[in-house]
């Protein structure tokens, strides 16, 4: 059962026991566009406003403790998975009760899963973080013969939604004949949200790599990628790419960069010695000591580690789309990528990636503007307590890395 199919399930459920027509939907994010739908076209109803925290106007979308007058008379539909449902449930039970919020995302077959015994044993995971090196690491890690990784990165299997279609196409990237006597691991930054989520299908024992970059030029990197595959032009909004524009649309993804709320959610289950920070900066400068400590971490004997003295570069990129055009076929191939990594179609990705180099010779540019120092100096101070949390954590400071 796909997203869109839960929701219209819960919303039908709703309505069938209650007649309050005044919705508040949270958070502000592509199921509450797929939730509005939902409610137009089968319901007749509007909503009445959204509720976010990292993304607010206050006409339409408004913070939690900012909320319009009258909030108490509205049913609040969450929609929202992992870490983010957790956190938005507790903080909105602080003014309003319990009935009055509706879990969208609601399954009872990803219940089963969740808690069932049929599953794909791991030992390590990597639920983060996006343009910070994951994809290298990925390829990195797989050259040791002593190491499996799934032909596919990035499954998605936790993020979205869990059923037994999706739980047996994960099943099939782990074939016991390629598994057997290997260290097993997944690396999935899609899971930085999914704490939760992790632990209950993978259990306690796993251990966890967190890769980490400068959240300022990570949040850059991310904004290539969205105007590649994703926004552009006034399919987001945006009449052209430029400083400026980054500087406006970082209002709205810069909490991704907020590297330690992600962990501590997953200190929540696991322990600081199962979690290991990789720096991205400080490995890409020195991999043969960082590689060396993250396979002594992963409990690889020392005589079975592989010597890096270099580390690969995969998924670097600072191209957009050239125009409206080249975003809509982009997309569409981003798309297609995504479902057949959810299906753990191996074979048929390969093709399509062969397809994707040529098709993006004629629908992306190259876009190498620097942002605004007005920019990275706000978001600096943005990020700066959050990167003391980091270094809390580390146990050292990141002053000369990320900041001077």
């Amino acid at each position: 059962m796909n997203e869109k199919i839960i929701i219209e399930k819960n919303i039908r459920r709703f309505f069938q026991t209650n007649v309050n027509r005044k919705i508040a939907v949270l958070p502000f994010r592509d199921l509450s566009g797929l939730v509005n739908d939902v409610l137009k076209e089968e319901f007749n109803v509007e909503i009445e406003f959204i509720v976010d925290n990292n993304a607010y106007d206050m006409k339409y979308i408004y913070p939690m403790d900012r909320m319009p007058e009258g909030y108490e008379e509205c049913s609040f539909f969450l929609a929202a998975t992992g870490d983010t449902k957790k956190v938005l449930r507790k903080n909105l039970l602080k003014y309003v009760s319990e009935d009055k919020i509706i879990d969208l995302l609601f399954d009872e077959e990803r219940e089963k899963i969740l808690d069932g015994d049929s599953k794909v044993h791991i030992d390590f995971l990597s639920p983060g973080f996006a343009k910070c090196g994951t994809t290298s690491l990925h390829y990195a890690l797989a050259q040791n013969p002593k190491i499996f990784l799934p032909h596919i990165k990035e499954t998605y299997f936790l993020h979205y939604a869990i059923n037994k279609t999706t739980h047996e196409a994960f099943k099939r990237n782990y074939k016991t004949e390629e598994t057997i006597g290997k260290i097993v691991g997944d690396i999935d930054p899609a899971y930085r949200s999914n704490a939760e989520e992790v632990y209950r299908y993978f259990g306690s024992e796993l251990k966890i790599i967190f890769c980490v970059r400068n959240p300022i030029n990570m949040l850059y990197s991310y904004y290539k990628h969205e105007m590649r595959n994703h926004e552009f032009m006034e399919g987001g909004g945006y009449e052209e790419v430029c400083p400026e524009v980054f500087d406006q649309w970082a209002l709205k993804y810069r909490f991704r960069g907020i590297y330690s709320y992600y962990i501590k959610n997953f200190l929540e289950y696991y322990p600081m010695e199962q979690i290991k920070i990789i720096v991205s900066e400080e490995l890409y400068a020195d991999p043969y000591r960082h590689m060396d400590d993250l396979q002594n971490f992963l409990g690889i004997p020392r005589e079975d580690r592989m010597e890096y003295l270099e580390f690969p570069r995969e998924n670097i990129g600072s191209k957009i789309s050239k125009n409206q055009e080249g975003l809509e076929i982009n997309r569409g191939i981003e798309q297609l990528r995504y479902r057949l990594r959810r299906q753990g179609d191996a074979e048929s990705l390969a093709y399509l990636e062969q397809l994707r180099e040529k098709v993006e010779k004629f629908t992306v540019v190259d876009y190498n503007e620097p942002m605004l120092d007005s920019t990275r100096q706000n978001l600096l101070e943005y990020y700066m307590d959050s990167i003391h949390e980091l270094e809390g954590m580390l146990g050292r400071s990141l002053q000369g890395v990320w900041y001077s």
